[in-house]
């Protein structure tokens, strides 16, 4: 599957997907912010308390428990980005083939990242998935992911507050 972004819009609503599933998980607090003139890697900004350091005084569980949320929330992000693309800017369908391709992804960074076997990584993505897929054919979303996308191309950047304040109207749907 081929993730690259076609142009600055397919970009655009790459980064909008991504803020809006860590809107919906209540997961906002990790980001400082996005930038549409950032390399690919580097669209999010995360705060630093983000990123696990290896603080010798967590706990092996704690320290698995951290890691393991960080990965859930990178999965969400990814598929937010991709299906805000398909189906948002697109109309199109997940093809059955990048679903199976993403899963494959997952996988390997589940058990890289967190010792998960596949069955796991599976039960995690069916469950992102179904989740994801009902947000990102909501037709209120399709408003909120378009209008999101339109500020981000005009400012280029925005805040963590900023991405809070534009993407609010998705608790009230």
């Amino acid at each position: 599957m081929n993730l690259q972004y076609k142009d600055e819009e397919d970009k655009c609503y790459g980064i909008t997907g991504m803020a809006i599933s860590l809107i919906i998980w209540d997961s906002e607090d990790v980001i400082a912010s996005v930038s549409l003139d950032a390399e690919p890697g580097e669209l999010v900004n995360f705060v630093p308390e983000y990123y696990f350091n290896g603080n010798p005084r967590l706990s092996p569980k704690a320290a698995w428990s951290h890691i393991l949320q960080h990965y859930q929330a990178s999965m969400g992000m990814t598929l937010g980005n991709v299906m805000c693309r398909k189906y948002v800017l697109r109309h199109e369908d997940l093809d059955p083939a990048d679903k199976a391709e993403l899963v494959k992804c997952f996988e390997e960074e589940g058990r890289d990242s967190c010792s998960l076997e596949p069955d796991e990584v599976g039960r995690m993505f069916d469950k992102s998935y179904a989740y994801l897929h009902r947000v990102f054919n909501h037709a209120g979303v399709h408003s909120i992911a378009h209008d999101f996308a339109g500020v981000l191309r005009r400012q280029r950047e925005l805040s963590r507050a900023e991405i809070v304040e534009h993407l609010r109207a998705l608790s009230m749907l």
